[in-house]
Parts: structure tokens; C-alpha cells; sequence
């Protein structure tokens, strides 16, 4: 099996800026020389003080403690060898130097003399010694302090252990895996966390519900020196964890000293459609964008940066549609430049078609009408198992100025001429919120735009009856990403128009996107009462969410998107009518 090595750079440029408050790179260097040690003026817990800040900021203090981490060119965590045994304060000070003596060295006890200074980066700030007048090395090999922590812990807690080195006991999952390719990622003691409207309805109770995730997260970052051979996926169990509760410009962050992974997660591939069954399949493409589709006009607008990055989207989605090996595919997250030659619809009939072994085509509306936004969404079909009847329709209005405009197609199959309509659609982010109206952050949960997206389903589901009865069909189908959790207002829209949305029985359990560590659903399949009893299987795919952005991976499937693909597999029975 091929083996992840993460190699991490720590810090680098930001950390320099982020002390720039306490710099002083006109000081000449401190003599270190090991030197008898001066008797400290102040405890590091008297330092620290048992609030966010110190009481002693800007007064000179002598501290003495052993050193658990160094960071090369910006300075050093140093510790008291035993706890003053408060809970509330921190027995460990960052101290800033921005070169050390051969002698100072993890493990050294060291006595040294400065300004007491509360490093300001905005909303959090770090305790520290700066323009040093003393720093001399009293001994080294000195065994180095370990206090045992467990999850959960408020802003309070975490400030008590600033710059501590910690043993984190309990069983923690890695949750937040988006920068690991930087080394960085976050743990949870509370096992694979929802977003609150994933499990629950908007109000006070989701809100507590964000609290608690948040204070069982604790972010961490693996340093250079540290190398793990390993495959570190959202959900991934951590046995053993210890570390330096450090800074990083941000906030506090583990600094991790030793790790010790559990079982690699499975890369489990999807079960299969059987013969006679329907595969429908939607997946967001993740911006599929093909420059001027001649092999330049990168950067695009919002996909590739290059004509490489392009290779690489292409063939982790080719690789994609290999494996699960769908007849219709509804996507999201198309460049929507048209339909010619050139265009990034043409492109991806030529991935189908090569990936599959199959001959494609896109559903084309009348007039080829896919609205204005940079991204479309769209309807690809196998020419060999299904016909398209007539031009594919889509739905224009105000509740679809800021979602994209879905589009219909009723498709028939060869076989026995029985009939599905499928509808698409990719409703309004939670981002770029209005500063005021009722589309402005309502601090429920459902972030901005949720009047709107809520306009747009609502509208969609009424929509999408009326094209079936018009087509003699009861069978509808609509996929998508619908930009809002299970439990909040759009779902439940369309849930109440009369869909019944495939995997609800699974709440809690089933997923289609990660955002900062927390696990909802976006991607859904909602089925008419008719279409749902011929369902034969649906399920999400993990294949892309819980892995890591921007390094290479096992599967050439993986993380062909930052969402995950979601599968409904259908026997169509006799023809089901509206009359």
C-alpha cells in the first residue's frame, strides 16, 4: 500500500510577523553563555496571572524554567519544572530571542531576564518575555514537565495552559484535515462532529451544540523534524498525543512532540449498480473550468490556476467516473461558457466518454439558456441506455438571481421506454452576506442567504411536479448541491412539497462535505413518493471530503472534488403516470 509522508514547514515568514510587536532585531546578541543562574524575581504562574492577559505587562522580571520547544530565528517555550499547582494559571512563557547558545537546548533549565509583553495579533494574544537583558543555561539533559489534559476546554481552559507541554488522554479522531499539507490539522475528543443543523433545528440548542464542538477541538501542527508515515483522513483515530500548547499567529495550536496513529482508513470503493438498474449520480465538479479550451486561458476565473492543475482535476474525476460507472450524471460547478466546441461542457463529454467507455451528451436547454453566473449546473446521459425527450427546461425568476438556474430533463430508456424526469440545481452559498435585510446572518445556524435559498426550493419543487405531469410521469428526481444542512428551512421546503429525501433514515450517520472539522450534508437526492419505491440503493461516497486538499494521495479518485458524490441506483418498474 503507498505511504503518505507528510514533511511540513513550521511557520516559516508569518511567525516573524506575527511577533513584529516585540521584535527588536537592532539588539545585539545576548551573551548565553552557561553561566551561574540568577534566582527568579517572579514565578512564570505570576507571569501568566489567570486572565487573558498579564498583570505584570511592562515590568522587567527574571523567570527561570526548562525549555520544551525551540523555534529557530523567533524564540523558545519555556516551563517551571513543577506546577504551583493553580488550574488556572500556565507555567509555561514564550521567550523571544532570535538566536540561542549551542547550550540552550530542549531540555536546558535557563534563567533569563526581559519585559513581560502580551504579543497582539487581534483577538488573541500570547504572554511573553521580549528585549531580553540576561539568558544565560543553568543545566540541560533536565527531565522535560508533561501535564496531563483532556477535551473539552473553554477559552479559559486554554489560557491556563498556554505554552504548556501536554498529554492529551482520551480518545480523539482527526476532524479538520484542509491544511494538512501545511502540517497543520485539528483533533476532536467528541468523535466525528456534526454541524448543528445536520442533526438538529436552528436556534439556541444548535448554537450551544457549535459551542461544544468547538471546545472538544484542538488544532495541532507536526513540525518539521516529525515525519508520519500515514494517511491522516477526517475521522482518522489519534491513540497517543503530546506536545507544546503553543502559538501560531492565531490562536493556541499543539505543537506536536509525538504521535501515534490508529488503523489507516479503508479506501473503500462503492458498491456497484446491478444489470437493469439506473445510475444517477451527482457530483460537484469543483469549478471544472478549461481555459479558452485550447490549452491556455489560465488562470481561470475560478477553477485551474494552470494548464497542470487542469491534467490533475481531469484524471481525479475521469478516475471518479471509472469507479462508479453512472449512466446520468448531475453536475455542479460547471464553467458555463456554452455548449460549443470549446466549451467546458464539450470537454467533459470527451471525459465521460473516454473514462467510461461510453458515448455521452449533454441536456441542452432551450436557447441554451444556463443564466448568467460564471458556474452552471448540468445533465450528462449515456446515448446508449437512455434518450433525452426533448430540449432540457430550466427555471428563471428572482428566487434565482443568486442560485443558479436549475435545468429538467425527462430521459427514456431504450430498453422498455420507461420514463424519469431529473432535475438539477446548485442553490445560493452561506457566503458573501448582505450587511442587512432578512438574507443577512440571522445567527441561527443557517448562515446568510437562507430566506433566498429557501425562495428557490420552494419554487423548484413546484416546478419540477408540474414538468412530470406535463410529461406523464409520477418519477422525479432532484440532485444537487443545495447549500444547506438536513435539518434547516430549504430541506425541509422540499420535503414538504411532497420529496422524500433518500438517505434522512441515516441522519448523523451520512455526510457530503467538511467545513472547518464539522461533517453536513449539502449534496442531496429527493425522490417523488412514486420514484422512492423503485429505489434500489442510495449512499453518499467518501471520496473526497475526508481527505486532505493539495498532496498526493493513494487512489487516483480521491478528492477529485471537496464534495462527495452522491448515488441512486433505480430499477424503473411499469411506467409510472401522474393520471
Amino acid at each position: 500500500m503507498p505511504i503518505l509522508v507528510l514533511k511540513t514547514s513550521l511557520f516559516a515568514a508569518f511567525f516573524c510577523a506575527f511577533l513584529l510587536a516585540g521584535c527588536n532585531t537592532d539588539k545585539p546578541d545576548l551573551n548565553t553563555e552557561v553561566a551561574a543562574c540568577a534566582p527568579p524575581t517572579a514565578t512564570i504562574a505570576s507571569v501568566q496571572g489567570d486572565g487573558p492577559v498579564s498583570a505584570l505587562q511592562g515590568q522587567q522580571v527574571t523567570v527561570k524554567g526548562i525549555v520544551t520547544l525551540i523555534r529557530d530565528g523567533q524564540g523558545m517555550f519555556i516551563e517551571e519544572p513543577e506546577s504551583d499547582r493553580d488550574k488556572r494559571t500556565s507555567n509555561a512563557l514564550f521567550i523571544q530571542a532570535e538566536t540561542l547558545a549551542d547550550e540552550i537546548s530542549v531540555g536546558a533549565l535557563i534563567s533569563t531576564r526581559g519585559i513581560v509583553t502580551e504579543i497582539d495579533n487581534g483577538r488573541y494574544t500570547v504572554t511573553a518575555l521580549t528585549d531580553l537583558v540576561t539568558l544565560v543555561s543553568c543545566s540541560d539533559g533536565n527531565p522535560l514537565p508533561i501535564s496531563t489534559i483532556t477535551l473539552p476546554l473553554d477559552g479559559s481552559g486554554r489560557e491556563a495552559l498556554e505554552g504548556m507541554r501536554v498529554q492529551i488522554d482520551g480518545e480523539l479522531v482527526a476532524n479538520d484535515v484542509f491544511q494538512l499539507s501545511d502540517g497543520n490539522f485539528t483533533l476532536a475528543g467528541n468523535g466525528i462532529q456534526f454541524v448543528p443543523t445536520e442533526v438538529m433545528t436552528s436556534g439556541p440548542e444548535a448554537n450551544a451544540k457549535s459551542t461544544q464542538n468547538r471546545n472538544y477541538s484542538l488544532p495541532v501542527t507536526l513540525p518539521d523534524e516529525l515525519e508520519i508515515d500515514a494517511v491522516i483522513s477526517s475521522g482518522s483515530s489519534i491513540i497517543d498525543i503530546t506536545g507544546v500548547l503553543a502559538h501560531d499567529g492565531r490562536g493556541l495550536r499543539l505543537s506536536i512532540q509525538e504521535i501515534s496513529t490508529g488503523p489507516e482508513t479503508d479506501f473503500v470503493l462503492p458498491p456497484t449498480a446491478q444489470a437493469g438498474e439506473l445510475r444517477v449520480v451527482g457530483m460537484n465538479l469543483h469549478n471544472y473550468f478549461n481555459g479558452d479550451g485550447r490549452g491556455s486561458g489560465f488562470p481561470t476565473p475560478r477553477g485551474a490556476g494552470t494548464p497542470a492543475e487542469y491534467d490533475q482535476q481531469r484524471d481525479r474525476i475521469a478516475a471518479g467516473i471509472q469507479v462508479l460507472q453512472p449512466h446520468i450524471l448531475a453536475v455542479m460547478e460547471l464553467e458555463n461558457d456554452g455548449f460549443d466546441r470549446l466549451s467546458a461542457a464539450s470537454d467533459f463529454i470527451q471525459l465521460a466518454n473516454a473514462s467510461s467507455g461510453s458515448e455521452w451528451q449533454v441536456a441542452r436547454p432551450e436557447n441554451d439558456d444556463t443564466g448568467s453566473d460564471k458556474i452552471t449546473v448540468g445533465l450528462f446521459y449515456r446515448t446508449d441506455i437512455l434518450q433525452a425527450l426533448g430540449p432540457a427546461q430550466t427555471l428563471t425568476g428572482p428566487e434565482f438571481r443568486r442560485s443558479r438556474q436549475p435545468i429538467a430533463q425527462v430521459f427514456q430508456q431504450h430498453s422498455d421506454g420507461r420514463r424519469i424526469l431529473v432535475v438539477v440545481n446548485h442553490l445560493k452559498s452561506k457566503g458573501s452576506c448582505p450587511p442587512v435585510g432578512e438574507n443577512t446572518k440571522q445567527h441561527d445556524g443557517q448562515g446568510c442567504w437562507n430566506p433566498m435559498r429557501t425562495a428557490s426550493a420552494v419554487k423548484m419543487a413546484a416546478w419540477a411536479t408540474e414538468l412530470a405531469e406535463q410529461a406523464g410521469t409520477a418519477n422525479i428526481l432532484i440532485m444537487g448541491d443545495m447549500n444547506a444542512y438536513r435539518r434547516e428551512d430549504p430541506i425541509n421546503a422540499i420535503r414538504n412539497s411532497g420529496f422524500i429525501e433518500l438517505m434522512d433514515d441515516e441522519i448523523g450517520q451520512v455526510y457530503s462535505y467538511i467545513f472547518f472539522g464539522q461533517a453536513g450534508t449539502l449534496d442531496y437526492a429527493f425522490a417523488s413518493t412514486a420514484l422512492q419505491r423503485q429505489v434500489q440503493q442510495a449512499f453518499i461516497w467518501h471520496a473526497n471530503a475526508i481527505w486532505p486538499p493539495n498532496m498526493q494521495l493513494p487512489r487516483p479518485w480521491m478528492r477529485f472534488s471537496d464534495h462527495d458524490p452522491v448515488v441512486v441506483d433505480i430499477r424503473l418498474h411499469q411506467s409510472a403516470t401522474s393520471d
